[in-house]
């Protein structure tokens, strides 16, 4: 995230941390890193993980979901704008009773998208397999924070379903919704 220096210092400095734009490598890096500083400044306090992301990579998706597994830390997740495709999973692996939407947040259930990168046939063929690999592995995470089976979770990630903060947190995706103030 682009920030003026002063202001993300300010920012993490009252255990806040944001998820913006296309989730790929170098931004789950990133987000991890603001994490593990952020833990170790301000040790037994909840971080804020804002989400306004339209997803991207499920392998950098599962980087940070896996990262919050760990963290051993209360960290709350809050969907701010949208947040859809492979960024799902990380608002959905926030601490239990700490997963959050805006009032006017969107959701959007959709396929993680397969990075690909240029190769040989045989390196693409093997290449796609892992992808696939991953991609089971996300679908499989997101099943286990939600509230519903992995037929229906598979079944509204291939339609594309659109979800409000009401509906997300029916769904499973969040905790509540945070009233406008």
């Amino acid at each position: 995230m682009n920030l003026p220096p002063e202001l993300q210092s300010a920012l993490l400095g009252k255990q806040v941390v944001f998820l913006r734009g296309r989730l790929d490598d170098a931004t789950a890096n990133s987000v991890i890193a603001q994490l593990l500083l952020v833990g170790r400044t301000a040790p037994g306090q909840p971080i804020k993980l804002y989400i306004d992301s339209p997803g991207g990579s499920p392998g950098a998706a599962l980087t940070v979901y896996d990262f919050l597994q760990t963290l051993g830390k209360s960290v709350s997740t809050i969907c701010i704008g949208r947040t859809g495709g492979s960024a799902v999973l990380v608002l959905a692996g926030g601490a239990d009773g700490l997963r959050y939407a805006l009032p006017h947040a969107r959701i959007e259930l959709t396929d993680g998208q397969i990075d690909l990168p240029a190769g040989k046939p045989n390196d693409l063929v093997s290449q796609a397999g892992e992808a696939a690999r991953v991609r089971s592995r996300w679908q499989a995470a997101l099943v286990e924070r939600t509230a519903h089976s992995a037929t229906r979770l598979a079944r509204d990630l291939t339609a594309g379903v659109w979800l409000s903060a009401a509906e997300a947190r029916d769904y499973g995706l969040v905790d509540g919704i945070i009233p406008s103030v």
